[in-house]
């Protein structure tokens, strides 16, 4: 077994050496060797990554009875660096090229181009080719320096009545117009003031200038993180991308975590439950903090304290504690706690605690029964006694219009010879 598994390792090796043996390439007129990586089959909507690029094909001529030389297949290529590229191919076009050559180091040629009625779906036949360089340089960073001039402004340290301020300023060192977009990621918890949209995308006139401005506003105090801000050039038919450092954004001010808690979710009438509600400040600056309480509807206070005040450095609490009878049945919305609070810097706000739904059951249990059976299990003598002294429905006389004094009459004989009978 052994020696037929190192026959096949090695007859595996042979073919791989042979395939590499057989790879085409060829050298251009300016002296750059292209390694053939493969030829694909693109459908419409399709892409493919080869050796790192990702070839799509977007879109194609619109579809005729028969294919033309005026068929062309539209590619987009996407690189690892964030390059990306969008050309036409045709095949035997004198007006559009079969051949295009992306950032030196990718070469694409279109070999057939088929959009006919008769398919389901348009496509097209490429062959790939990559420059032989072992290490291409980057030149990303150069190109973007020499075309504009970024400078960014922002915020370091802000508290937390205030406005965090961020500019960029943009200049066009080109001759020509220059597209740029700039990305900026805004972290969690922090608003935009007032609300603006953080993606764009404008033209520079040659030699022009433009400024972006914005400012945030922090929910609560912390370190706020921010990713770099992206600029993507647009020239030469590529998109150059530079990303500028990460910084910080640290806001100062206190922060009240105001939480009520019970002792059970579920008690009867008469039961006590215990209550606590807990003020932390988790800021990093001192605040003068008023905690209250509301005492529930059907609830009575027995012992313990509804309110409380104290100055709260960071990460001290106020905490109280109390007990309540709860003498009403149903189900009881139980209120918010509240809390307001001061700084030296007459920095203010005040919180509420979220609210909650305790079931007060009454003396026989939650659906309103006796513990050991239900309000219809009647004995007979009562149900007896109960048909005897049920109230009778009354006996209502028809209405007989004119003829009514002879139905009267009637009525006045029956009677009569009905106590004849009796006596």
């Amino acid at each position: 077994m052994r020696q037929i598994a190192l026959r096949m390792g090695v007859l595996a090796l042979l073919v791989c050496l042979c395939s590499l043996a057989n790879a085409e390439s060829f050298t251009d007129d300016g002296g750059v060797e292209w390694l053939e990586t493969g030829n694909y089959t693109l459908y419409w909507g399709e892409e493919v990554n080869a050796s790192g690029y990702m070839i799509k094909a977007a879109d194609f001529s619109p579809s005729k009875a028969f294919d033309t030389d005026s068929d062309y297949v539209m590619l987009t290529v996407l690189s690892d660096r964030s390059e990306s590229w969008q050309t036409i191919l045709a095949v035997n076009n004198s007006n559009i090229p079969d051949n295009y050559i992306f950032g030196d180091r990718l070469n694409i040629t279109a070999l057939s181009v088929v959009t006919g009625n008769n398919i389901p779906v348009p496509y097209t036949n490429i062959t790939v080719f990559l420059s032989n360089v072992s290490q291409t340089p980057t030149v990303v960073i150069e190109k973007i320096d020499k075309t504009i001039i970024v400078e960014e402004n922002r915020a370091k340290e802000v508290y937390m009545d205030e406005r965090a301020h961020f500019e960029i300023k943009v200049r066009n060192l080109r001759v020509v117009p220059t597209t740029i977009q700039l990305i900026q990621e805004i972290p969690g918890g922090l608003v935009f003031d007032p609300d603006i949209d953080m993606d764009w995308n404008s033209t520079i006139a040659a030699n022009g200038q433009k400024s972006y401005s914005y400012s945030l506003k922090a929910l609560r105090p912390g370190t706020y993180n921010f990713t770099g801000t992206q600029v993507l050039v647009s020239m030469d038919d590529r998109i150059y991308k530079k990303t500028f450092h990460d910084t910080q954004l640290i806001v100062h001010g206190p922060y009240i975590n105001l939480t009520k808690s019970h002792s059970a979710e579920n008690v009867q009438v008469n039961d006590v439950i215990q209550i606590q509600v807990s003020a932390v400040n988790e800021g990093d600056r001192a605040a003068y903090v008023s905690v209250s309480d509301e005492i529930a509807t059907g609830a009575v206070l027995v012992g313990g304290t509804i309110s409380s005040s104290k100055i709260l450095h960071p990460s001290e609490n106020i905490t109280l504690t109390y007990s309540l009878r709860m003498d009403k049945a149903g189900s009881v919305v139980m209120p918010s706690a509240k809390a307001t609070f001061t700084d030296p810097r007459d920095y203010e706000d005040t919180v509420n605690s979220r609210r909650y739904m305790l079931y007060v059951a009454d003396e026989y249990g939650q659906d309103g029964y006796e513990q050991d059976g239900y309000y219809d299990d009647i004995s007979p003598e009562d149900a007896s006694y109960d048909s005897i002294n049920a109230e009778q429905p009354a006996v209502v006389k028809e209405d007989h219009g004119i003829f009514r004094i002879f139905y009267d009459l009637a009525d006045a004989v029956k009677q009569f010879i009905s106590n004849l009978r009796q006596k």
